[in-house]
């Protein structure tokens, strides 16, 4: 677990890039990436093979676990997975992995780079629809035709009922 210097070995998380301490952590403190395949094989891991009941046991029957393999991802430790931006290529504004300069989104953490789609065309408020004028004269016309109709309506039950 303890790196040269007696302190805690220290790495980039492999999905954000910040510094995390797989034999320490269990969860990257920044975006939860699991850190427990990142973590240091034992020294001494020794795995029984299974046997057969009473069968003598030999210095054969231990295999030693197959020596670690280099991680992949082992960056500098003053940049902690920030390579320096080649010409050509674009660093990403959230984890500031230099990507190629075609690319739309980041291949480490997935953060638009470029615009996927155009620009959305923005519409003014629509128009209120207006309606056709009518001729105002039209309206006084009907109501006066409709008060005089009522007039002689009151007149022909007044007079209805006082003929009787």
């Amino acid at each position: 677990m303890a790196e040269r210097g007696g302190g805690v070995r220290q790495m980039p998380c492999p999905d954000c890039g910040s510094p995390v301490r797989p034999d320490v952590e269990q969860l990257c403190p920044r975006c939860g990436y699991p850190l427990m395949f990142l973590r240091a094989p034992a020294e001494d891991d020794a795995r029984a093979v299974p046997r057969a009941p009473n069968e003598k046991d030999d210095p054969t029957g231990l295999l030693r676990s197959a020596p670690g393999r280099a991680d992949t991802r082992q960056f500098p430790a003053a940049t902690y997975g920030r390579p320096a931006v080649a010409p050509g290529q674009v660093a990403c504004p959230r984890c500031g992995y230099a990507n190629e300069g075609a690319r739309i989104r980041c291949e480490r953490c997935g953060h638009e780079l470029q615009p996927a789609r155009p620009e959305p065309v923005v519409l003014g408020p629509p128009m209120p629809r207006q309606q056709p004028q009518r001729d105002s004269w039209g309206w006084v016309i009907a109501l006066i035709v409709l008060a005089v109709l009522a007039l002689l309506v009151l007149v022909g039950v007044f007079v209805w009922t006082n003929l009787r």
